[in-house]
């Protein structure tokens, strides 16, 4: 029986229907794989995958103390070149080499691979990842996607207690936004559990953690009008309690799989929204699914308070409440 999710234990998040899924591979072609790190570290590598490359795609930043290569490529020209890595911070290397021999392209046609990162060092060494762990992430492409502390996610945290990946869908007409988060951010005092607060956690996480938001469509959205639908799953964090703090690299990451002719910006609205609420039940998914691991220096994780959950969403049911 599959793990249950956000919304089967508080309800649906926002108004718009979620593709079949409710997950980034909702949007067609779109495949994910993870790996954990052969090494034993609770560290890995996690790919998003579009149907085709190159794709159209487009980056924003809410806050920039992080890292996503290929981005200033992906911003002149307008397209990625290949797909979406994702891993610790200090295998961002090993995986961006990885990533230029899967290219099969030689010296003479020069690739530069698309890899985000997040720090889980608190976690794990994450220069234990090696290339056949992104092999291993890319044999594994498909259509399911586990969620929480698996792929790149494995070491993460959120909001201080376990993070990762975490993903949603949502439909506008005949098309599908979907969003994948590598979520490691957040302070537990700010997050809005169906509007009950937190106490701070006992032990706050050393870094102040990172997102990456991978978001994929099949609308014929153009280069700028992805850009502009980059930023909303990041908009959703905040709707959580990100506040994009001092040291977070926020980064947001589209792409189409359908052209980039573009719409209308009139009728731009539903799919940033769609964005928007897919990124912010992405996040709860996350801390759902997440189970925590002990640290490095030998103490462990909290885990998250799934029966406080449970409670809060009878209150809210029985109170007629809207999620």
């Amino acid at each position: 029986m599959p793990e249950p999710r956000w919304r089967d234990l508080a309800g649906p998040v926002g108004s718009l229907p979620t593709g079949p899924g409710n997950r980034i591979t909702d949007v067609p072609g779109v495949l994910v794989g993870h790996s954990q790190a052969a090494s034993g570290e609770k560290s890995g590598v996690t790919i998003v995958s579009p149907p085709e490359v190159p794709a159209p795609a487009a980056v924003t930043t809410v806050n920039g103390v992080g890292e996503l290569t290929g981005n200033l490529e992906i911003n002149e020209r307008g397209v990625m070149e290949t797909a979406v890595h994702l891993c610790g911070s200090h295998a961002i290397g090993t995986v961006l080499q990885a990533a230029i021999v899967a290219s099969g392209r030689g010296p003479e046609k020069i690739v530069l691979p698309v890899v985000g990162e997040c720090d889980d060092g608190e976690m794990a060494d994450s220069r234990t990842v090696t290339a056949e762990d992104v092999t291993r992430a890319r044999e594994s492409l498909g259509f399911k996607v586990a969620e929480g502390t698996v792929g790149a996610g494995t070491g993460m945290t959120c909001f201080d207690f376990p993070g990762g990946i975490g993903t949603a869908s949502r439909t506008v007409g005949r098309h599908t936004v979907g969003v994948l988060l590598l979520c490691n951010f957040g302070d537990r005092e700010y997050l809005d559990l169906l509007g009950h607060r937190l106490d701070p956690a006992v032990r706050k996480a050393d870094s102040h953690g990172s997102c990456i938001a991978v978001c994929a469509t099949d609308a014929p959205l153009s280069v700028s009008q992805l850009r502009r639908l980059s930023l909303r799953p990041q908009l959703g964090l905040a709707r959580a309690g990100s506040y994009g703090s001092e040291g977070s690299g926020e980064i947001g990451i589209a792409f189409a799989v359908a052209g980039s002719e573009g719409i209308s910006n009139s009728a731009l609205n539903p799919y940033l929204a769609a964005a928007w609420e897919a990124g912010h039940e992405a996040v709860y998914n996350c801390l759902v699914a997440a189970r925590p691991s002990q640290r490095l220096d030998g103490s462990m994780q909290d885990a998250f308070p799934l029966d406080l959950l449970r409670r809060l969403a009878e209150r809210r049911g029985a109170a007629g409440e809207v999620t």
